[in-house]
């Protein structure tokens, strides 16, 4: 993420969107013919950047499929149901009268599975005529950013993660789910990116990151509220503004994401692909 990106691609242009992290590829269309060469540019950009922004794309469903299949294999999400004959493109649709919304605190996607996301890609089919950006946050600056006592303290030390039944109760209950029924899984709170070798923190807000292994909740609870406020840092983070046929890619093996929910009154529908990824390396 330090902005010396090129590409050999006539009229594609790559334009970072903050210091920290986040890039927009401009000229470039995801519906046209996605070769081997569209995948090495866009994952060099995306583990350059953490995650990148494609503007006025005209996508079905099946293409998102294809373009997120560059990548790997598509989770299948078990609480959310698929697009019929799209198995892994889930709708995220925030009608005018609802006042929650999914994802409106700082988290990493699939975090309570054994082998969370590699990546996740979010495209927008109706976006509210203001309001209703997304957040990303670098985390390998935010495990740079911690003294060397913290890191010390913090080595080896795992997380304990969940799935947030709480929030997604009624859909859960309709499928079978009790609380009782979903398993808790342990991950590194410092992991290793596969492909970088880069040191990230690996920590999502508490609805699905419960505690620290090892620890009684009262002593991880201050460790806790401390890496969510940190993970959160102003100069960590981009902001994104959605227009329809926006798309945002993000690898979840090294940067954060939270949807700000100030959109009240207007109805916001996305569109959403999950690619699998592995166990979570140590750092």
């Amino acid at each position: 993420m330090d902005g010396k990106s090129h590409t050999s691609f006539e009229n594609v242009e790559i334009r970072p969107l903050a210091g920290a992290c986040g890039a927009e590829i401009l000229n470039i269309d995801l519906a046209g013919n996605l070769t081997p060469e569209v995948y090495e540019f866009c994952n060099r950009v995306l583990l350059e950047y953490g995650v990148i922004f494609f503007r006025d794309q005209d996508l079905t469903p099946q293409q998102l499929l294809n373009f997120a299949e560059l990548w790997g294999d598509i989770h299948v999400h078990p609480h959310q149901p698929s697009l019929p004959g799209a198995p892994g493109v889930w709708e995220l649709i925030k009608e005018p009268d609802e006042r929650m919304a999914i994802g409106d605190n700082w988290h990493s996607d699939q975090m309570f599975t054994a082998e969370p996301a590699l990546g996740t890609i979010l495209y927008a089919k109706e976006a509210p005529p203001y309001g209703g950006d997304t957040m990303f946050s670098n985390m390998y600056m935010a495990y740079d950013a911690l003294s060397a006592g913290m890191k010390a303290m913090l080595a080896g030390v795992k997380t304990l993660n969940k799935y947030p039944f709480e929030r997604a109760r009624n859909r859960a209950l309709q499928q079978g789910f009790k609380a009782d029924d979903i398993p808790t899984v342990e991950h590194p709170l410092f992991r290793r990116h596969p492909e970088t070798g880069r040191t990230s923190l690996y920590f999502s807000y508490g609805g699905t990151t419960r505690g620290l292994a090892g620890m009684r909740d009262e002593e991880s609870a201050p460790i806790r509220n401390y890496l969510t406020w940190h993970m959160g840092r102003p100069e960590f983070t981009c902001r994104f503004r959605w227009e329809v046929g926006s798309i945002a890619f993000w690898d979840n093996r090294c940067v954060n994401h939270r949807a700000v929910n100030d959109y009240h009154g207007f109805r916001r529908y996305m569109q959403r692909v999950t690619i699998k990824g592995d166990a979570v390396i140590a750092a």
